[in-house]
């Protein structure tokens, strides 16, 4: 018990030469091991100098600061981490063409490595010199053509082509360039007086063609008419169209 109460005043008396020296009841504490409240009655009555407030508030910042960018940085690892993927190489890049051609049988088109086409321009100069480098022709310029059906029409690209030779290989009768009433809008295709058909094959890659994609709706609507909108993946690579005619 003697020794108990011997340290509790050599404590104390630690206490009170460290509040002294200028140090806060929190470093008090934390050296001797006592509570913060503790340290406070202890020191009770030692006032601090200004210069010793001024040290104390440095210290209370260069703390703050260490502390905010450690922080910062082990959040930012933390959250970024899930987040960062290596940076492919060139090979890594090609190797993804060549493997969409083996599960497609095909080339792939710009539009379908939009997340990465970017990567591709800096890296190789263009889409077209990627698809070559991966060993393979790029593909014609499939809006630009024109391309005569089976039945003998005129289409504006190979994909109008495949919808057109599809619709006379199931006797369903249908027109080419239909123009919607007064405007200098035409359909790809009307098959029934209130039935229209259009391939949106640039919807998403251009903010006029898309517009024009919305004045074809709303005509569509204000005149009764039914409006069949086919993409890019309801013919390639499988053609879905029979889903489209379920009432023929």
């Amino acid at each position: 018990m003697n020794n108990g109460k011997r340290y509790a005043i050599e404590t104390i008396n630690k206490a009170k030469s460290l509040r002294k020296q200028g140090r806060t009841h929190r470093e008090i504490a934390r050296e001797l091991k006592i509570a913060i409240g503790t340290a406070y009655l202890w020191t009770n009555g030692i006032a601090l100098t200004s210069g010793q407030k001024k040290a104390i508030e440095l210290r209370r910042n260069r703390v703050s600061l260490h502390f905010d960018i450690d922080k910062r940085r082990a959040l930012a690892r933390g959250n970024f981490a899930k987040f960062w993927k290596p940076t492919p190489t060139n090979g890594e890049l090609l190797q993804r063409i060549i493997d969409f051609y083996r599960r497609h049988k095909r080339i792939p088109l710009k539009r379908e490595f939009n997340s990465t086409y970017r990567e591709y321009k800096k890296r190789f100069g263009g889409w077209n010199t990627a698809i070559r480098l991966a060993g393979f022709k790029p593909n014609p310029v499939i809006f630009s053509y024109k391309f005569k059906s089976n039945d003998g029409h005129v289409c504006d690209s190979f994909a109008e082509k495949i919808i057109d030779d599809w619709f006379y290989s199931h006797n369903i009768i249908h027109e080419k360039n239909f123009r919607y009433g007064n405007t200098k809008m035409t359909a790809d295709f009307i098959i029934q007086p209130d039935i229209i058909v259009e391939f949106f094959g640039l919807a998403g890659a251009q903010k006029t063609y898309d517009k024009i994609i919305g004045i074809k709706r709303q005509y569509c609507k204000n005149y009764s008419l039914r409006l069949i909108e086919i993409y890019p993946k309801d013919i390639i690579p499988k053609n879905r169209l029979s889903r489209f005619f379920r009432f023929r």
